[in-house]
């Protein structure tokens, strides 16, 4: 049975809620147990209060669309959504911070790419008020991954003196190279440059 544009609207938001909500909880978790990493911890906290307003916002556009069955969709997506995001953001990590900060970008990245989707989706079905409130969430998702881009190298340098290894500290001139790997897509003019300079 062919669903309806409600209904395709409301599984991609089903699926945002849940994946949102797994990462909160991560990042919650990451954050009573950072006490050494000062700059990654103002970072993190500053991503996870927007992830707190992300879910507020979603669960706000959840009770408006009550009537067209969300809440057994988002039971049912929970679950199926949690599942995969912990393969992702494991909730309890032993492996140290820098391999938690790569996992925590990469569920960034995930929730990215599934609000394009959901904006996609709402813009094409018509849906003006879903697609604005996609858009800001995959811009701060973005951000979110600017911001861990400029703290990993300094993260993982540190972690690797913490275990006694003579590492030098190239966190500058690595987060220079990423910064200039950036700007040389958004210089190309390549489709997803052109993306880039929009966020």
């Amino acid at each position: 049975m062919a669903r309806d544009r409600n209904e395709a609207i409301n599984s991609y938001i089903t699926d945002m809620l849940a994946l949102e909500d797994h990462i909160e909880k991560a990042l919650k978790s990451q954050l009573t147990d950072l006490k050494d990493y000062p700059d990654v911890t103002s970072e993190l906290r500053t991503i996870h209060q927007s992830i707190q307003h992300h879910i507020s916002d979603l669960n706000a556009l959840s009770d408006r669309r009550k009537a067209g069955g969300m809440v057994e969709s988002v039971k049912r997506a929970g679950s199926a959504v949690a599942g995969m995001a912990a393969g992702l953001v494991d909730l309890v990590r032993t492996e140290g911070l820098p391999k938690n900060l790569r996992d925590d970008y990469t569920a960034f990245n995930l929730a990215n790419i599934g609000y394009v989707m959901l904006n996609t989706t709402a813009l094409a079905l018509g849906d003006q008020e879903v697609a604005e409130l996609a858009h800001q969430h995959f811009r701060d998702y973005a951000g979110a991954a600017l911001r861990l881009d400029k703290v990993i190298p300094a993260a993982v340098v540190r972690f690797l003196q913490q275990e006694g290894l003579p590492a030098q500290d190239v966190a500058h001139q690595v987060g220079r190279t990423v910064e200039e790997a950036w700007e040389q897509q958004v210089d190309t003019g390549t489709p997803e440059a052109m993306s880039a300079k929009r966020l």
